[in-house]
């Protein structure tokens, strides 16, 4: 062993993981591993490392644009006088949808009892007349219960048959277990109901007929029956048959019977709205049509919220700017809640600006889909894709750096569809996108220069729009694509002496 040096020496592990062909592919994955997250690591510390140029690997870069506003709060509320602001800010803001989030639950959760009084209109025919029979059957058993009064044996062998069906009829679904066992007792009780008033019917026509004191004398005796009759028949042996099928049906979970119960939990074709519920100890999430009114109610929500009171979030950008070395683009203002009416303009302006991007390129992603037909899902995964893009472009376009980045060519979808033949109503298409794309071609080239780092920073903007996550991150986004920006190899000079940008007049 001491003889093994140089080239005949190999580390032991590694011998035995290259033995065998699985050996060898598990050290390869985990190299592979161990790579992937060293790429991811050294994106996301890379601010802290390396501060005026962009991390080397698409992976690294990525992953620098999506932990870069985090490590941009961190510095910015490093500062005891800009945290307290923030907290404040955020914290109030983040009450309010709290608040209405809540009014909203308690509301739907209110109305749960009066879901559960129409389950049965939402019933399928199947499932009602299943419950009608077992309901029949259930009470034509205690009918026969009550005929087999006085024989003890006859008896015996309805009373069984009146818990055997209540339990078929549990576990078979055609009934919820518990209202299978209340069934049950209530038909037990009726058919005794029954039973008294005729004998009550028959004793009043023989006191009719027969003379008074055998009359009396019969009336007694009859009270007596009756009496006997009540103590085995009435209320103990109808809670003894509830009893019985209940216990019998205790390991039929309510929440997996086949009765109603589930049945309303089935998606029903159209527009279904079906608000949680908490049943039997079970939370039922509802429909995802409800999930989606509430985002995105909540989120027209936290729009005006933060509307309203955007000028604590300019103050708060401006703060980070400056503790991260960026010139501040907005101005030293003292903040208010307001609604700035030229900013609610520009804004809805530039909403319908991307729609109409968006919507654009719609007849060009179908002719893409046509020799994809055989993949179902490749509109959704076309169009999403799309539609990140200009999350992208719209992300960069948070600074007014973007807009006076240098154009040195056409966008990438205009080049490639100026090569190949267009006729007709395309061709129409194409010219309009390429002539609306024209009002957003610097923050487009800003993009295509750096594509990786943001389409981080927009994967991090996309998740904290969401309620109530952009009260925290909307401050971060402007500074931290500015931040970015900064770094583009064909910037302007007057960016690169750290002046401010002016501003531009796309109403951005």
């Amino acid at each position: 062993m001491a003889g093994m040096k140089g080239k005949d020496f190999k580390p032991l592990q590694e011998e035995k993981d290259g033995e065998t062909p699985s050996g060898k592919g598990s050290f390869q994955g985990r190299n592979f591993a161990s790579e992937l997250w060293g790429e991811v690591r050294g994106g996301a510390e890379h601010f802290q490392s390396t501060k005026g140029q962009l991390p080397q690997g698409r992976v690294r870069q990525f992953f620098y644009g999506v932990a870069l506003p985090f490590h941009i709060a961190r510095v910015t509320l490093a500062s005891p006088a800009v945290r307290a602001a923030y907290v404040k800010v955020t914290a109030l803001q983040t009450a309010f949808l709290l608040a209405i989030a809540a009014g909203w639950a308690v509301h739907a959760f209110d109305g749960e009892q009066e879901a559960q009084q129409q389950e049965r209109r939402r019933e399928t025919p199947e499932a009602r007349a299943a419950r009608e029979q077992a309901q029949a059957r259930i009470e034509q058993r205690a009918k026969e219960l009550e005929a087999a009064k006085g024989d003890p044996a006859a008896m015996k062998r309805a009373l069984t048959a009146l818990i055997e069906e209540a339990v078929n009829a549990g576990k078979a679904g055609d009934l919820p277990p518990r209202e299978a066992a209340t069934a049950a007792g209530d038909a037990a009780d009726e058919s005794t109901a029954a039973a008294e008033e005729a004998t009550e019917e028959h004793e009043a026509a023989a006191q009719e007929a027969e003379p008074r004191a055998g009359s009396a004398r019969s009336a007694d005796a009859n009270a007596s029956d009756t009496e006997d009759a009540e103590d085995s028949l009435g209320d103990p042996l109808s809670a003894i048959i509830r009893a019985e099928v209940e216990e019998a049906l205790r390991d039929v979970p309510e929440a997996n019977a086949k009765g109603p119960r589930i049945q309303r939990e089935r998606q029903q074709e159209g527009f279904n709205v079906d608000a949680p519920q908490v049943r039997d100890g079970v939370f039922l999430l509802g429909s995802w049509e409800f999930w989606a009114l509430f985002f995105g109610s909540l989120s027209a929500v936290q729009w005006l919220v933060v509307a309203l009171s955007r000028d604590y979030h300019t103050v708060i950008s401006r703060e980070a700017s400056l503790a991260t070395g960026v010139p501040p683009e907005d101005p030293e203002i003292t903040p208010h809640v307001r609604l700035n009416v030229p900013w609610l303009r520009a804004k809805l302006k530039r909403r319908w600006r991307a729609f109409l991007l968006f919507m654009m390129g719609m007849p060009a992603i179908l002719l893409l889909c046509i020799p994809l037909c055989w993949f179902p899902k490749s509109f959704t995964l076309l169009s999403g894709a799309w539609g990140f893009w200009w999350l992208l472009v719209f992300t960069a376009a948070k600074s007014d750096r973007a807009w006076v980045a240098p154009v040195t060519r056409p966008p990438w979808f205009v080049r490639g569809w100026s090569r190949l033949p267009t006729h007709g109503s395309f061709r129409w298409v194409m010219s309009g996108l390429a002539r609306r794309s024209e009002s957003v071609a610097a923050p487009i080239a800003a993009v295509e220069r750096q594509p990786w780092v943001f389409a981080g920073l927009a994967l991090t903007r996309f998740v904290g729009s969401l309620p109530p996550f952009r009260c925290f991150t909307r401050p971060f986004i402007p500074v931290a694509s500015a931040h970015l920006l900064g770094l583009d190899p064909v910037q302007p000079p007057a960016l690169k002496s750290g002046e401010a940008p002016p501003a531009h007049g796309a109403g951005d």
